[in-house]
């Protein structure tokens, strides 16, 4: 799926229920611009951004969280991306909030066992 199809599918999930909407990319971007462009087509999108993070490995792969609001409803979009030579979209899935914690969480240990030591990362847990 290509770029631009994945927007009307990730909104599209977003408006109809899923609490949390996992994307899968193959990017050739670095992972700051590509959330920036998830944040930059949630925006035109009408949701209103509250908060974004990105982790990733030395092995240019990685996992983003952005918190987005519409009309009162609040969602999170998990982006699980690895660098490559091309963009492609792989999935697009709806899922209940345990499951995408526990996906989110299962990701960020296999990026670094460092991370649950810090103090960022012990605050997202908090949070979700």
């Amino acid at each position: 799926m290509e770029f631009e199809a994945m927007k009307k599918v990730v909104v599209e999930a977003m408006e109809n229920g899923a609490q949390w909407v996992a994307v899968t990319v193959k990017t050739r971007e670095s992972p700051q611009e590509m959330v920036d462009k998830f944040e930059r087509f949630l925006k035109a999108s009408g949701w209103n951004v509250k908060f974004k993070a990105n982790w990733w490995s030395p092995a240019r792969y990685g996992v983003a969280v952005v918190e987005a609001d519409k009309d009162g409803k609040s969602k999170t979009v998990m982006i699980k991306w690895v660098n490559s030579r091309e963009d492609k979209v792989v999935r697009v899935e709806g899922k209940k909030e345990s499951e995408g914690k526990r996906e989110f969480y299962t990701i960020v240990d296999l990026v670094s066992d460092d991370f649950l030591y810090d103090n960022i990362l012990r605050n997202m847990m908090n949070r979700y």
